[in-house]
C-alpha cells in the first residue's frame, strides 16, 4: 500500500511540475485563425526597434548570463496598409508597434524587415500589438485569393461559431 501511495505521489508531483511551452492549434483554417485573432492587418515591416534589457541585480555578476537573456520580445515598427479586423473603438492607421516573442517557449517569431505581410494576433495596441508563431502571419503574396476575399469581406461574413477548432499538437 505504501508503494502505491509513493507511486501516485510521484506521478502527481511530476504532473504538477510540468511546464507549458508554445503549442499551437494544428490544422486551423484561415477562417478559424481570422475568427480567433483580435486584429488582422496587411502591413509592411519598416524596422526592428532595438531593445534595452533590464538586468536584475541578482544576474549582474553571473558570467553565464548576457544582456540578451533579459530581452523577451522583438519590437517592430510596422506601417499599416489595410485593416481587416481590429478591436472596436481602436484607431489603427499609419505606423504601429508590433511585439513578438523572442523565446522559443513563448512561440518565437521574427518579422522580416521590408516585407509586406498578413499580420494577425491579439491585443488592442495598448501599448503594443502582439503576435507569435501560432498566429496567421505570412507574406502577403502567399495569401490565397480566397483568403484575401474573406479578409476583405470581414469577420462578420463568417460563421465563426460553425468553424471547428482543431486539436492541439503535443
Amino acid at each position: 500500500m505504501l508503494l502505491k501511495l509513493c507511486i501516485v505521489c510521484g506521478v502527481l508531483a511530476q504532473l504538477l511540475n510540468t511546464v507549458c511551452a508554445c503549442t499551437c492549434l494544428s490544422g486551423a483554417s484561415d477562417e478559424r485563425q481570422f475568427c480567433d485573432a483580435s486584429f488582422a492587418f496587411r502591413a509592411v515591416v519598416q524596422e526592428e526597434i532595438p531593445q534595452t534589457p533590464e538586468i536584475p541585480d541578482w544576474a549582474r555578476d553571473d558570467p553565464d548570463l548576457t544582456p540578451d537573456n533579459f530581452i523577451y520580445f522583438y519590437k517592430y515598427k510596422v506601417r499599416i496598409e489595410e485593416v481587416f479586423k481590429k478591436p472596436p473603438s481602436v484607431d489603427v492607421s499609419g505606423t504601429i508597434i508590433v511585439q513578438t516573442p523572442r523565446m522559443p517557449g513563448m512561440c518565437i517569431l521574427t518579422l522580416p524587415v521590408g516585407d509586406e505581410l498578413l499580420l494577425t494576433g491579439f491585443g488592442d495596441g495598448n501599448p503594443d500589438w502582439e503576435t507569435n508563431s501560432c498566429s496567421w502571419v505570412k507574406p502577403w503574396d502567399d495569401v490565397t485569393v480566397e483568403s484575401k476575399v474573406m479578409l476583405m469581406k470581414g469577420v462578420e461574413s463568417i460563421d465563426c461559431a460553425g468553424i471547428a477548432r482543431p486539436g492541439c499538437r503535443g
